[in-house]
């Protein structure tokens, strides 16, 4: 759209607000760089300030820093009393100078602006001493000003401590040189008191070396009249610590299945005497240990203890609950007093257990554009035999990445301004002979500018039973041979001078390339209005030649110096470098720097940080008695250093020094004691290089690094043999593993502990599991590297001064490099997106293409490899033709074929273990796992179970009732023989199939498979048993039996009432139940009632949250002292344990009560944290009062002294100050402030004054009810009680309530408004505001103003429902509902139970429940729907029998008696049931479910078909997306979706490795940033909607603890793998414990094709 004409506009714009800004504030340290007292100053950055009021102190760092602000640990408060001095804010040293800087500035322009300080020196002539700066200005508020101690030293002190000793080393600042003679003093922090025990003075090495001496201390050390100080901490040794391995058979379980663990457990710890330095390894035995185990939710459903064995080892063993939450569970191991705690972790998940295994592999050779290279998926049973002519499906991703050859650290190989690249291509063929199928990539094409691609090459093998294997392999393709490195030393420069450019040209794998050309050009980057603008300012073609940093120096060059670029302009540039390779192939790199101009940003003096310091070893491992060479290659020279040898202490300490331009050589011996690993430590120190400019000064310098000394500690490892009797045995073979154990010196080892797993390869392949080795674990490096020394050093806040002597350009030193060191390589991809301001991927699409691999080709590509698996000749295995023995039936599946947790090795370090082999076809990983004392190893095999015929069904893993498959059976022949072989197949009742598919005569050739099909039926609902027999006319047999569940396609509903029989004359209520009769199927659900005597949950964990709240704020001191008010009295009722003593929760009480008066400001009000150091807050001033107006209810009765004057004050401040503090805290949105004025004037009324209610009633009739929010709806309701002047205000509020409240049969909430949703986002920081304490106001409002309302039950359970873990959200959210269920209980529960409920259905009894007294107990009474549908007859003895015969009336009736009249009895009637119709219409009652159906497939979009009846017809092998739609209009607790899919498809589970990459979902492709999460996709703009996801075998589910009203989406993928008609069931949705709350979708139906 353009402007028909063109517009002027002016702006006025004002001047920047006055203000001074400090380089750096706090605790400096300086040192004096000239004899000239007029360069020590310290600098502050003016903007529009001219006059600066300046005072200096002069201060004793020993005498004084303790008690100063700066040191963090003065008590000092702040007075904001009376005018604003310095005095107030510097308690220490005596003022020296006090006086008014005047200054010139131009307007808006940062100016620097410096102070002397030398005067204010206590040693002016030795210039050193310490200056406290305070600064001030004109204009400037009560707050800001700017303060900072100077330290000008000449001398510095690093320290290092471990938990018996300190070392120090005290040296000149300037030199590094050490000094002799500098004694040292040390503090307490806490009492101020000097320790007298250190006497040592510094030798002549500059070191001092003392016996630790307190924690937490301050030390001083001193050398003449100088002085630095340093603060050393606890080191901490992490000694002693435990050790564990313990680990699971498979990592990978379904529900009922067996989980096995073992464990074996060390304890680290620091030796005796003269090995105390060294730490080490002991079994604690008989140590007992509490195992508790959780599932995907955190759920326990499991507990045991366990004692460690005399070798310090355990083992465990637990079976799944059969719907046991999916996900990752988890064991965890800990002692009574959690000195002791470990963690095993295991996946539960529903799958179908793989048949056979894929890889995908590419050549080694670098990939480059231009060029091709072939891609191999390879494909092989477990059990043998390689899969021929099998689907394979290959998806090529090609994406932008990033790539640096190794060796040049602080070179930049790309282009800073990367295009986004994100192309893709796909290809299907068929597997040859050896199960490979090979797969050409061609790559042309270069983006712009050139950037390399990461490739992706995903195949996804498809069997002929349907089953499918993803593999995948990654490769980075680069844009040219070549790539040219730049770098610069810094990225600012100033104008005039020369570029600091070095550039270095590599080949892909990192070989420099000399007299290469390269193109250098530079461009100046001026920004316009929507863009920049490049101009280029030098261009220059160079020749890279040959150079090395020094002759005797074999690494790689650091790069070619660029000599005589100098730009004469400020500004922004970009520096581009390119190359060609021989075929022209471009590459380049960038980099963008800044030179500074004629007006620049002052830029205070540079922090001098501590650099790091490299330390090179001559060998990665060592052995005993070998000397490690260690070559300190220091950033400066000359320098002093000092090095430290450690293990679990400190072992020994040195000092050395190093020549200009020279290094360093360590040799430390090896001991026995050193193994596993030592480290040491290495400080240096001196100067930088002289910086440039009139006079070159000399800045401090220094360097700090460490290197670990790895000793091989193969003496602790034992050599472990596994043999299995066979390798190659049938299923359900018995067999053996003998196993021999021996020592380093390949001696017995005699009755060491051997573990021994084997288990199914096909199971362990879905996550990678694996076994670690117990001796990477107990003789890690990193376990024994536990100890890290304390380490200080005096220089951490050291600057230089004289900014303008100092340019910023300087020579760097020569860096001497060696080799030996790790190459390192980057490929990471980038996100889609990530690139801006490029011409885009400029090259042909797609970028690669792709060709299937024929025959011939094949020969020529790749030599052919070998068949994988060997023949078997006639009556193998012990088959003839002859043999007419009963045909053995495979039925046990068990992955586990044995686990053998704590066997023995005799005398000659052996030990054979018999087991049966399961029925599985498959290859077995066999685990073997032995430790004797501190003597490891592990050792792994592998056992094949196979066949020469072999027959393997793959059934559904679930029908439902009246559905039509064709089950899928894959016949293997693994003989060099043509076969004949018949086929059979049988089932039980459940399903029914055609007389002529019971049988087959195939003729299989050698080495090869079939596919054959059997149809069946689901006639019966139960369990379904399939039986085949393959029989072979050489006597090869086989036999499988396979077993799932039939379901009935329907869906469980239901509906239920609520209410309450209170001590009035009402004693019972009868409730009409409509018999169902032949709607529902008989044999599920019934008739449900709950008793109870309270609402009142337990409310423990949320009062304990309050109680142990850590946070050290006024808020949370006041939430404290409210939850022992509110609740104090109502768990004591209930008897709760775990609760504080009556003494302690009255101490918390009165300490908050005593404290406040120190917290008060002068204004009256309160600020966020205890201590006047800030301003006043609104919100927090008004929650105190709150606080003490509900303290003071109870002060009497508790005996709490309450401050009086305290609560003047703070209706002063409510009087005075409240609506200023108000605009200070920016709350100037109208309902915001207008609920914050109504919170305070209820706190005013509660607190005696009514001063605020006229305010509040002229606040609520100018906004009416939809002008405020429902938080100040409850305000007003309790200030308006009881007043007559308001009863019609009052009202109102009652009737707007009352159409504002959702409702369910159980729970309520109320509705938040367009503008609560408004102060929700924009206010939940200024006056913390969330829904559930909105529920919690307005809950204690009503049971103020009618404790009689109906919907005041309701409310609490919604409330009690959202708790998560016990508790509410919050601090503020708990605080409120406790207040309200402390009112709820008062006023309706006070009184102790004291009845028993009845049950009558008609005139059958069902039994009855006594309460009496406080309890939190639920009587749950059940009534089977048969019992409802059908006549019964009530026993003399209170027992019901049904006749079965008899229809029931019409409808039935309930009687809930309630026999007493203390307290209330509190029901819950509800009504469960499964409809008979599976032509289900959709229905609402609480949630709206929609579902539909898609192809996940862009390529073949109709591979998922409505049809005009709305079923579905899908093709074989499809990726279908299923779209669930959730709606609620109010909010929902505990809710669960759940889909119950069709029997023909399986769920693709991103949890299991064979499933590869989730397609996209239409979300994904148009917003790239999106994760590929199975259902509902999950990022920062997008939140889940739910914690928890169950990807089951017939379901899906999902759970929401709280489910905000709105849309919620959630998506999974399925692929259609059994053919067939398939009824599905409606995807439903519930509140899973109020189930009468529900929706649901249509039923449909699928049909699966090929």
């Amino acid at each position: 759209q353009h402007l028909a004409q063109e517009a002027v506009f002016e702006f006025n714009v004002l001047a920047a607000k006055a203000k001074l800004y400090p380089f750096q504030q706090g605790f400096l340290t300086l040192y004096p760089t000239s004899d000239d007292p007029a360069l020590l100053t310290y600098s502050v950055v003016s903007v529009n300030v001219k006059k600066i009021r300046v005072v200096l102190f002069q201060a004793d760092l020993e005498r004084d820093y303790i008690d100063s602000s700066f040191s963090g640990r003065s008590r000092h408060q702040i007075s904001h009393d009376g005018p604003k001095t310095p005095e107030k804010y510097i308690k220490v040293g005596k003022v020296v100078k006090d006086y008014w800087l005047e200054v010139d500035v131009p307007l808006d322009q940062p100016t620097e602006v410096k102070i002397p300080i030398a005067e204010a020196l206590e040693f002016p002539d030795e210039l050193i001493g310490n200056v406290i700066v305070w600064i001030d200005w004109e204009g400037s508020s009560e707050y800001e000003h700017i303060s900072s101690w100077i330290q000008v030293t000449k001398i510095a002190a690093t320290a290092t401590g471990d938990t018996d000793q300190t070392f120090v080393w005290v040296h000149n600042l300037k030199d590094g040189k050490p000094v002799q003679n500098a004694s040292i003093t040390t503090y307490a922090y806490a009492t101020k008191k000097k320790n007298s025990e250190i006497a040592q003075v510094s030798d002549e090495e500059g070191l001092i070396h003392y016996n630790k001496i307190a924690a937490d201390s301050i030390s001083f050390v001193r050398k003449g009249n100088d002085c630095v100080f340093f603060s050393i901490y606890d080191a901490y040794d992490g000694l002693p610590q435990n050790l564990a391995l313990i680990f699971n058979d498979r990592g990978l379980y379904k529900p009922k299945e067996t989980v096995s663990i073992k464990g074996w457990v060390r304890r680290l710890s620091k030796g005796i005497g003269a090995s105390r330095p060294f730490p080490q390894l002991s079994s604690p035995k008989g140590l007992v240990l509490d195992a508790k185990v959780n599932d995907g939710r955190y759920i326990e459903f499991h507990s045991t203890k366990v004692t460690l064995s005399e070798n310090g080892s355990f083992s465990l063993q637990f079976d799944l609950p059969d719907n046991v939450n999916l996900g990752n569970g988890f064991v965890t191991f800990a002692t009574a007093d959690h000195s002791f705690s470990f963690t095993n972790q295991f996946k539960i998940q529903e799958f179908r257990t793989p048949e056979f295994n894929s890889s995908v592999s590419a050549s080694v050779d670098p990939k480059i554009t231009e060029s091709s290279t072939i891609v191999t998926a390879s494909a092989k049973y477990y059990a043998g035999g390689a899969l021929d002519g099998a689907q394979a499906n290959w998806n090529i991703n090609a994406e932008g990445s990033y790539f640096s050859p190794s060796g040049y650290p602080g070179f930049t190989f790309s282009s800073s301004n990367q295009p986004s690249i994100n192309s893709s291509a796909s290809l299907s063929g068929r597997t040859d002979a050896d199960g490979e199928h090979k797969a050409k990539i061609n790559f042309f094409g270069q983006s712009t500018p050139p950037r390399p691609v990461t490739v992706t090459a995903t195949c996804n093998i498809i069997d002929l039973n349907n089953q499918q294997i993803s593999s995948s392999t990654s490769f980075v393709v680069h844009p040219s041979r070549l790539y040219v490195g730049v770098h610069l030393d810094s990225t600012f420069v100033i104008e005039g001078q020369q570029l600091p450019l070095s550039v270095v040209v590599s080949d892909v794998e990192g070989k420099p390339q000399f007299n290469s050309k390269i193109e250098l050009e530079i461009f100046q980057l001026i920004q316009k209005r929507k863009s920049v603008q490049r101009k280029s300012v030098y261009q220059k073609e160079i020749i890279v030649p040959e150079f090395h940093a020094d002759a005797d120096d074999d690494s790689k060059p650091l790069g070619h110096r660029i000599e005589g670029i100098v730009l004469e302009t400020g500004g922004s540039f970009e520096l581009i470098a390119k190359i060609r390779d021989e075929k022209s192939l471009l590459n380049q790199a960038s980099k963008t720097f800044w030179v500074s101009g004629v007006v620049s940003t002052p830029r205070g003096p540079p922090q001098v940080h501590t650099q790091n310091l490299e330390l090179i070893l001559d060998k990665t491992l060592y052995e005993v008695d070998q000397t490690a060479k260690i070559f300190v290659q220091p950033p400066f020279t000359p320098c002093q250093g000092v090095w430290s040898l450690y293990s679990a202490s400190f072992i020994e300490r040195h000092s050395f020094t190093i020549a200009e331009n020279s290094t360093h050589v360590i040799e430390v011996p090896i001991l026995k004691e050193y193994s596993p690993v030592v480290r040491i430590s290495v400080d240096v120190v001196g100067s930088q290089p002289p910086l440039k400019g009139p006079q070159e000064l000399v800045i401090p310098a220094s360097a700090h690094g460490v290197a670990s000394i790895e000793i091989s500690a193969v003496r602790n490892k034992l050599k472990v043999i596994s043999v299995p009797e066979s390798t190659k045995v049938q299923p359900g073979a018995e067999t053996s593993v003998s196993i021999t154990v021996r020592d380093f010196e390949d001696k017995p080892v005699a009755d060491s502990e051997v573990t021994l797993i084997v288990v199914d390869e096909a199971v362990l392949s879905l996550t990678g599991h694996s076994i670690g080795d117990p001796f990477d674990t107990f003789l890690s490096r990193m376990s024994f590297q536990s100890f890290n020394p304390s380490r200080a050093d005096s220089r951490g806040s050291l600057f230089v001064l004289s900014w303008d002597q100092i340019a910023l350009e300087r020579e760097e030193p020569k860096v001497m490099r060696r080799g030996g060191m790790m190459k390192r390589c980057m490929a990471m991809p980038m996100s889609d997106g990530l690139g801006g301001g490029a011409d885009g991927y400029a090259m042909s699409q797609p970028c690669f293409a792709m060709a299937a691999c024929s025959s011939s080709s094949r020969e020529m590509m790749m030599m052919e490899c070998e068949s994988s698996c060997g023949g078997y000749e006639g009556g193998g295995y012990g088959g003839s033709k002859e043999d007419n023995s009963p045909i053995a039936v495979r039925s046990n599946f068990n992955p586990l074929a044995v686990f053998s947790p704590d066997a023995k090795t005799d005398a000659e370090g052996k030990v054979t273990i018999n087991f049966k082999m399961p029925d599985n076809l498959t290859s077995y990983r066999v685990w073997t796992i032995t430790a004797k004392g501190n003597l490891f190893g592990r050792h792994e095999t592998s056992i094949s179970a196979q066949l020469p015929l072999m027959i393997r069904p793959s059934a559904p893993r679930f029908l439902n009732f009246a559905d039509k498959a064709f089950i899928s059976v894959v016949l293997q022949s693994q003989t060099e023989k043509e076969l004949q072989v018949k086929v059979g197949f049988r089932t039980n009742s459940n399903l029914q199939t055609q007389q002529n598919h019971r049988g087959f005569l195939v003729n299989l050739p050698p080495l090869k498979r079939t596919s054959l099909l059997f149809p069946v039926e689901a006639v019966e609902v139960g369990t379904a048993r399939c039986q085949w027999a393959a029989s072979s006319s050489i006597g090869f047999s086989d036999a499988a039996e396979v077993k799932f569940p039939i379901w009935t396609p329907c869906t469980s509903e239901a509906f239920a009432t609520y209410g309450e029989i209170d001590d009035g004359e009402t004693k019972a209520i009868i409730q009409p139940v409509l018999n169902p009769k032949d709607k529902v199927f008989a044999q599920f659900g019934g008739l449900e009632v709950n008793l109870s005597s309270t609402t009142l949950s337990s409310l423990t964990d949320c009062f304990l949250y309050l109680w142990e709240c850590s946070f050290d704020m006024v808020e949370s001191a006041a939430s404290r002292a409210l939850s022992i008010v509110a609740l104090q009295d109502v768990l004591k009722s209930f008897n709760v344990k775990k609760l504080p003593s009556n003494q302690r929760m009255f101490e918390m009480v009165q300490n908050f009560l005593d404290n406040l008066s120190k917290w008060q400001y002068p204004n009256g009000g309160f600020g966020y944290y205890p201590g006047r150091n800030s301003q006043s807050r609104s919100y927090v001033s008004t929650f105190v009062g709150f606080t003490l107006s509900r303290v003071i209810a109870k002060a009497e009765a508790n005996g709490y002294s309450v401050p009086k004057d305290v609560v003047s004050k703070l209706l002063g401040y409510f009087a005075n100050s409240y609506e200023n503090d108000l605009n200070l805290d920016h709350i100037t949105t109208p309902i915001i402030r207008d609920q914050c004025l109504i919170f305070a004037a209820y706190v005013q009324n509660e607190l005696g004054s009514s001063a605020g209610v006229e305010k509040a009633a002229r606040i609520y009739r100018e906004r009416k009810n939809e002008g405020l929010s429902m938080e100040s709806l409850g305000w007003l309701l309790q200030t308006f009680h009881g007043k007559d002047a308001y009863k019609e205000d009052s009202a109102s509020i009652v009737r707007f309530l009352a159409n504002r409240v959702n409702e369910t049969a159980e729970t309520a909430n109320f509705i938040t408004s367009f503008s609560d949703a408004k102060l929700a986002s924009s206010a939940q920081i200024l006056v913390l505001h969330s829904d559930r304490k909105t529920d919690g106001i307005l809950l204690d409002a009503l049971l103020v103003t009618d404790p009689k309302n109906p919907l005041i039950t309701k409310i609490v359970k919604g409330l009690l429902a959202h708790k998560k873990k016990g508790k509410w959200h919050n601090s503020q959210e708990n605080i409120f509902i406790l207040l309200a269920l402390d009112r709820f209980f008062r006023v309706l529960e006070s009184t102790p139970p004291d009845f028993s409920g009845k049950l009558w259905l008609d005139d059958l009894y069902l039994g009855d429940h006594s309460f009496k007294g406080f309890s939190t107990d639920v009587a749950k009474f059940f009534v089977p729907m048969q019992h409802v549908v059908y006549s019964s007859s009530s026993s003399s003895d209170g027992s019901s029998s049904s006749s079965g015969e008899g229809q029931a009336p019409d409808v039935r009736n309930l009687v809930v008696f309630k026999d007493g009249n203390a307290g209330r009895l509190y029901y819950r009637l509800g009504l469960t049931y499964a409809p008979r119709d599976l032509k289900l219409k959709a229905m609402s009652n609480g949630f709206v479910v929609e579902r539909t159906f898609k192809s996940a497939d862009p390529k073949d979009p109709d591979a998922v078909q409505r049809q005009p009846d709305g079923s579905w017809k899908i093709k074989k092998n499809a990726t279908v997306s299923v779209k669930l739609t959730l709606s609620n209009s109010s909010r929902r607790y505990h809710a669960a979706l759940i889909d119950k899919i069709a029997g023909g498809f399986e769920v693709m589970n991103p949890a299991l490795s064979i499933t590869g990459p989730l397609p996209k979902s239409e979300e994904d492709q148009q917003d790239p940033f999106r994760g590929g999460f199975v259902g509902f996709r999950c990022c920062i703009w997008n939140p889940r909607w739910y914690e928890h996801q169950n990807l089951r075998d017939e379901r899906v589910e999902a759970f929401a603890s709280y489910l905000y009203e709105g849309v919620h989406k959630y998506e999974y993928f399925c692929r259609a793998t059994t053919l067939g008609q398939f009824h599905v069931p409606p995807a439903t949705a519930e509140e899973v414990y109020s189930p009468e709350v529900f929706g649901r979708s249509e039923s449909t139906f699928i049909e699966i094709v090929n």
